[in-house]
């Protein structure tokens, strides 16, 4: 005898034995809404087990809205089903497999002979023999004895070829059962929950319900104790047409959206059939698609067409962060491969990013090296990059070339320092070399410092515009907004600072008169007690803050003599 075993659980066609109408397995599939039925509680445990094998069409009601969930089974109810599983699988028709399989040749079981009066179970009773699923016990299949449970967990096993795990589940009642070892494997797949099994009580439909569904789930990858997935209702296509130039390949979208039997919407993957699709032709084409684990098709419009130029590409640059925008809808993933950049004729500074947003993108220029000193730069984009219906980005427009000569998109800007000034010096300014007395402090930095300006918070924007006006053209500072950014110190005790003013790249701080026979300390420090931040930056593009805390001690030795501007006359 020919043992052959079955490892996809799929649909089992054990609807037909039990209430005799056909029903054809199923590929793995989300499950549709279920009806209920009125004899099935909602606090049966098959509850859920029912609704799913009637959602997979492996086990329907009858007309008047019941399921018999308490009804028993015979062994040749389930010989049935599993027959025309069986078929079902191969993808033959009944006949077809007969032939194929020279199924009038097997050896009847000896209780159904071929004159027998059920010439369906005849038929089926020789395939599951032939299957290896049934054997019958001395050649007999009693087709008319209640089936029990542990035998049921055979005809399991052998159906769907589940393994033995290592391990011993510990089932609590296998010895009264010549099955023990087939009712092991089906709890350790996750097929029975049952533990004690009662291998030799008879089988409920609700409890083949709850066989057949699990043995099903777990054939197909699935968590047996999960819900099966709702069942895709409908596709919703794609809403806008792809416009693609003439012999360009154009970039389909992976996925569509689908709803839900449940009213929910996701979203599916899709494969989508280009064979009538001539991208080489101007004309409009309309694709269908395969839509992953359904039976449901997409589609989606592809436009070629001549080349459209010059459309102009707007840039927005924030130079001291070293971060870029341009605007280009549609770009391709192309857009984020570094590689498809040129900086002043070379690589992306090392630490350079792309994000690809709606419409637009963000260059952000890599800050990873240090870079003492601002300098020009030019980004160009090159040829690889594309637009997702195939054009490029050409002389300063994306899909344009007007007949000219394409040349890279570019843009020019300035790369900005990135390192920040540290504390040099800090000196006494004397207006002779004769004084003792000083009011002003030079602190000379690393690189040269920007200027600081008026603060006009609180102003009046009517009543003051004037003032605000020439405020914010004067290169002073509002000692009232330093806060705790400068702190100065005279023999250990704080003194307030009065202004502080910026030339030539230098700070200067003003302070009380006081000897400078006097030794004083000046400390840089991170922010003030209202969490301002530090205002003393060099005079880049990036403006970096002044590295904090930096303090500097200053005595008579550390002097400076710069004599008073003389008033204009």
């Amino acid at each position: 005898m020919k043992a052959n075993t079955y490892k996809r659980a799929a649909a089992i066609a054990a609807a037909s034995a039990l209430v005799g109408s056909a029903v054809v397995p199923v590929a793995a599939a989300p499950m549709p809404t279920s009806k209920k039925f009125s004899d099935v509680p909602a606090t049966s445990s098959h509850y859920e087990s029912i609704l799913e094998a009637q959602a997979l069409g492996i086990m329907t009601g009858y007309n008047d809205s019941t399921f018999k969930p308490d009804q028993k089974l015979n062994r040749g109810n389930v010989a049935k089903a599993f027959g025309k599983y069986v078929v079902a699988k191969s993808g033959m028709t009944l006949e077809e497999y007969i032939k194929e399989h020279n199924i009038s040749e097997v050896k009847n079981f000896a209780d159904v002979p071929d004159s027998w009066a059920d010439k369906e179970l005849v038929t089926y009773s020789k395939i599951v023999k032939e299957a290896g699923i049934f054997e019958g016990s001395n050649n007999q299949l009693m087709a008319s004895k209640l089936m029990p449970r542990d035998q049921i967990a055979e005809v399991l096993v052998r159906a769907f070829d589940f393994k033995d795990k290592e391990g011993n589940p510990g089932i609590k009642d296998t010895k009264q059962s010549g099955y023990a070892k087939s009712i092991e494997i089906i709890y350790e797949n996750g097929v029975s929950n049952a533990n004690p099994y009662h291998p030799l009580s008879k089988t409920s439909r609700g409890q083949f319900a709850s066989f057949l569904v699990r043995a099903y789930k777990v054939s197909e990858g699935l968590d047996s104790k999960e819900p099966l997935p709702v069942r895709v209702k409908s596709v919703i296509s794609p809403d806008y047409a792809l416009p693609i130039t003439v012999g360009i390949t154009p970039v389909l979208p992976e996925t569509v959206k689908v709803m839900l039997e449940d009213g929910t919407q996701t979203t599916k993957a899709v494969k989508w059939d280009t064979s009538n699709l001539m991208k080489d032709e101007i004309g409009t084409y309309i694709l269908t698609g395969t839509v992953a684990d359904t039976d449901l098709k997409a589609s989606f419009q592809v436009d070629v067409r001549e080349q459209t130029y010059a459309e102009p590409i707007t840039v927005y640059k924030n130079e001291d962060q070293n971060e870029i925008r341009v605007d280009i809808p549609y770009l391709t993933d192309s857009a984020l491969d570094l590689s498809n950049y040129l900086f002043n004729g070379g690589p992306m500074p090392a630490g350079s990013k792309v994000q690809l947003k709606t419409g637009y993108i963000i260059i952000t220029l890599g800050t990873d090296q240090e870079v003492t000193e601002d300098f020009e730069y030019t980004l160009e984009f090159t040829r690889n990059i594309r637009n997702i219906d195939g054009s490029i980005v050409v002389n300063n427009a994306w899909a344009a070339n007007n007949g000219e000569e394409p040349e890279n998109f570019t843009i020019k800007g300035t790369y900005g320092d990135n390192v920040s000034p540290t504390l040099v010096s800090a000196h006494y300014v004397i207006p002779s070399s004769d004084s003792e007395i000083t009011d002003t402090l030079e602190l000379t930095f690393s690189e040269e410092m920007a200027p600081l300006y008026f603060s006009t918070q609180g102003l009046d924007e009517d009543r003051d515009f004037d003032l605000i006006n020439i405020l914010n053209g004067i290169t002073r500072y509002n000692v009232e907004n330093v806060g705790d950014d400068l702190i100065f110190k005279a023999g250990g005790t704080q003194v307030k600072i009065s202004d502080v003013d910026v030339e030539n790249g230098k700070v200067y701080v003003s302070i009380p008169p006081m000897d400078i026979e006097q030794t004083s300390t000046i400390t840089i420090v991170p922010e003030g007690p209202n969490n301002e931040a530090l205002v003393i930056t060099d005079n880049s593009v990036a403006k970096n803050p002044a590295v904090a805390p930096a303090t500097k001690e200053i005595t008579k030795d550390n002097i400076i003599v710069i004599e008073p501007t003389k008033p204009t006359e």
